[in-house]
């Protein structure tokens, strides 16, 4: 029974988030537990766990008599997770620069190939996923467990900031600026260069922030 339980639980939080990050459910939209759990054919109580844990990552804002909304960060929210987020990912690049094996290497690189791909295919969820993991990997070759912990928690605070506010779904693969920084963090890692590995994971974050924070034109060419 508990095992059913937990199953529907997670069932839920996957489909819950999944309809976020497509966009099907709005920043800012209340979800009630009557109303998911009647489209997702459930009880009210998974889906209950599941807004909770869904809140935790900040994809969901629970309000005290109000109920559960689709999370609209601030620019502050979005400025202090990546503040810290530019600290420790570029310490980590640095420190993982004299360490990092020739297997982190390979997989960082098979990543950039599938971070290219998910996004010609339009599937949103893998590219995320995989930012998240070329994210994470620098703070896993330096065997910090305490800093894996740490970039992880904040790379999913902050993507699931840009899921919620970015545009980036409808940009042009030229654009996506994401794809090029990362080949140059990668290659700076490989050359074992501590300083342009800093450097590249640093102006990469700060390039992202930038770009989420100026507003977008009114009308496009």
């Amino acid at each position: 029974m508990a095992n059913s339980f937990r199953n529907a639980e997670e069932d839920a939080y996957m489909k819950i988030k999944r309809a976020i990050i497509l966009k099907r459910l709005l920043p800012g939209q209340q979800l009630t537990e009557e109303w998911i759990g009647k489209n997702l054919n459930m009880s009210r109580t998974p889906v209950r766990g599941a807004f909770k844990k869904l809140e935790k990552e900040g994809l969901v804002k629970i309000l005290p008599r109000r109920g559960a909304f689709v999370h609209d960060p601030t620019d502050k929210e979005v400025k202090d997770v990546f503040t810290v987020r530019i600290l420790l990912e570029s310490y980590a690049a640095r420190t993982a620069a004299a360490a990092i094996s020739q297997n982190h290497i390979d997989e960082l690189l098979l990543l950039s190939e599938k971070e290219i791909e998910a996004y010609q295919a339009r599937n949103f969820e893998d590219f995320i996923n995989i930012n998240n993991r070329i994210h994470r990997l620098p703070a896993i070759a330096t065997g910090n467990k305490s800093l894996v912990e740490q970039v992880t928690s904040l790379v999913n605070w902050s993507d699931c900031y840009l899921i919620l506010r970015d545009s980036f779904y409808t940009n042009p693969i030229e654009k996506v600026k994401s794809i090029p920084e990362h080949l140059r963090i990668i290659h700076a890692l490989k050359s074992k260069d501590p300083i342009e590995s800093e450097n590249a994971v640093r102006d990469h974050l700060e390039t992202t922030l930038r770009d989420w924070q100026t507003p977008k034109p009114l009308f496009e060419d």
